[in-house]
C-alpha cells in the first residue's frame, strides 16, 4: 500500500502546485477581468465531461491503470513545460486544457484502482486500510508546494512559478506509478458497458438525490476556488505569498479531519458528516464576505475540514458500495463526469457573471446560496447511505432483463 499512498501524495502535489494561485496569475499575467476568469475555469473544466468517463472505462476493459497512469502524468508534464514557455495567456489557457484532458481523470482512476485492489486484497483473506488513510497522503501532498514556493515569491518571483513545481511532481508520479502493484484482470460478464452500469447506480434510486445535492455543492465549490485567491488578494489584502500559506491551513486542519474520518462516521453517519460539511462550506463564504480581514480568513479554514469529506471523501466511499468488479474503477469516472464536470462547467461561467455582475463578495454570497440548496437536498432528500450488504433493492438490472 505505500505505493499508492505515495501515487495519492504526488497527484495531489501537481493540484496544490497549480490550483491556489491559477486565477491570480491569469489576472496579473494576462490582465482578465472576473467574468473571463471564471469562463476560463469553466473551459478548463471541459475535459471532465469526458476525460474520466473514458480512462476508467479504459481501466475496468482491462488496460493497466498503472500505465494509463504513467502516460497521462507525461502529457501532464510535457503541457505544464509548454505553458511556462508560452507568452501568449490564451495558448497558455489553450495547454491548460490538455493538462485537464490528460489530469482529470488521475484522481477518480488513483480511487478506483485503490478500491479494486483493496477488493482484490480482502477477498484473499489480508487486511485493508480504510479509504480515508489512503486519501490522507493526497492532502499532505497539496500542501507542499505552498511550502516550496513559499521564498521564490517571498523573493518577487511571478506565479509562473508554480508551473515548474507541478512539471516536478508529475515527473516523480511517474516514476512511482511503475511500483504499484497489479490488479487482477476481469472476465467481464455480460455486454453492457461498464459505463451504462455506473450511470444506472449513481442515479439509481439508491443515490439518485445524493447527486442531484452533490451537483450543488459543486457548483459552490467551483465559484469559491474560481475566485477566493483573487478576494484574498484584493479586498482582504493578503499577499501572493500568504495566500497558499493561509488556503493550506485549512488542508493542513483536513489531514486532521481525515484520519478521523472512521471516528466521525461512527458519531455522525456518513449523512451527518455530507451535512455537516456542506453547512461548514455555506458558513465560511458568508463569514468571509461579511468581515473581509485577515484573521477571520485563517480563522474560517477551521471549517475547510469537513467539507472536504462531504464533497470529495464521503462520496467516493458511498459510489464504492454501489460498484461491482465490473465498474469499479468506471463509477468513480462517470460521477466525475456527470455530477462534478457538469457542475465545474457552469458553476465556472456562472460564478464568472455573478461576480463581474456583484463584485466578489457577490460570488462568495451566491456560492453559500449554492451549498445552502445542496445542504437542503441531502438533508431532507436523500434518506441515508446503506451498507453494501444493506442494499437488496435492485438498481443494475441484469442482461436478461434489459
Amino acid at each position: 500500500m505505500n505505493a499508492i499512498r505515495r501515487q495519492f501524495f504526488l497527484s495531489y502535489a501537481v493540484i496544490g502546485s497549480v490550483m491556489p494561485l491559477m486565477t491570480v496569475f491569469l489576472k496579473e499575467q494576462g490582465g482578465f477581468n472576473y467574468f473571463q476568469i471564471g469562463l476560463s475555469m469553466s473551459f478548463t473544466s471541459v475535459p471532465m465531461l469526458c476525460s474520466p468517463a473514458i480512462i476508467t472505462l479504459l481501466a475496468d476493459r482491462n488496460v493497466d491503470p498503472r500505465r494509463i497512469l504513467s502516460v497521462a502524468f507525461s502529457c501532464s508534464a510535457v503541457v505544464l513545460t509548454l505553458m511556462y514557455l508560452s507568452s501568449s495567456v490564451v495558448f497558455t489557457l489553450i495547454l491548460f486544457l490538455f493538462h485537464g484532458m490528460a489530469f482529470v481523470a488521475m484522481i477518480p482512476l488513483q480511487d478506483g484502482y485503490y478500491f479494486s485492489y483493496s477488493e482484490e486484497r480482502r477477498k484473499e483473506g489480508l487486511s485493508v486500510p480504510d479509504y480515508p488513510l489512503i486519501r490522507v497522503w493526497g492532502t499532505v501532498g497539496f500542501i507542499i508546494p505552498s511550502l516550496v514556493l513559499f521564498i521564490p515569491l517571498s523573493r518577487g518571483v511571478s506565479a509562473r512559478a508554480i508551473l515548474p513545481c507541478a512539471v516536478a511532481f508529475c515527473l516523480l508520479s511517474i516514476v512511482n506509478s511503475f511500483s504499484l502493484s497489479p490488479v487482477k484482470r476481469l472476465v467481464r460478464k455480460g455486454k453492457r458497458l461498464p459505463t451504462r452500469e455506473a450511470l444506472s447506480a449513481i442515479f439509481g434510486p439508491n443515490a439518485r438525490w445524493l447527486s442531484i445535492g452533490l451537483f450543488f455543492g459543486f457548483m459552490a465549490a467551483s465559484c469559491y476556488y474560481a475566485f477566493i485567491g483573487n478576494y484574498l488578494t484584493e479586498d482582504v489584502g493578503l499577499s501572493n505569498k500568504h495566500v497558499g500559506l493561509v488556503i493550506n491551513l485549512g488542508v493542513l486542519l483536513e489531514v486532521g479531519f481525515t484520519l478521523l474520518m472512521p471516528w466521525l462516521q461512527r458519531v455522525l453517519h456518513l449523512k451527518g458528516i455530507l451535512v455537516a460539511g456542506l453547512f461548514c462550506m455555506a458558513a465560511r463564504m458568508i463569514l468571509l464576505a461579511l468581515f473581509p480581514n485577515s484573521a477571520l480568513a485563517v480563522l474560517v479554514q477551521l471549517f475547510h475540514g469537513l467539507e472536504v469529506l462531504a464533497l470529495y471523501v464521503g462520496p467516493v466511499m458511498f459510489l464504492d458500495r454501489l460498484a461491482k468488479d465490473e465498474f469499479r474503477n468506471s463509477i468513480q469516472g462517470v460521477f466525475t463526469m456527470a455530477v462534478g464536470g457538469v457542475a465545474r462547467v457552469i458553476g465556472g461561467a456562472a460564478a464568472g457573471l455573478v461576480v463581474s455582475s456583484f463584485g466578489l463578495k457577490g460570488g462568495l454570497f451566491y456560492g453559500a446560496a449554492l451549498a445552502t440548496c445542496a445542504l437542503l437536498v441531502i438533508a431532507f432528500l436523500f434518506s441515508r447511505i446503506p451498507r453494501k450488504e444493506e442494499i437488496r433493492e435492485i438498481t443494475i438490472p441484469t442482461d436478461d432483463a434489459s
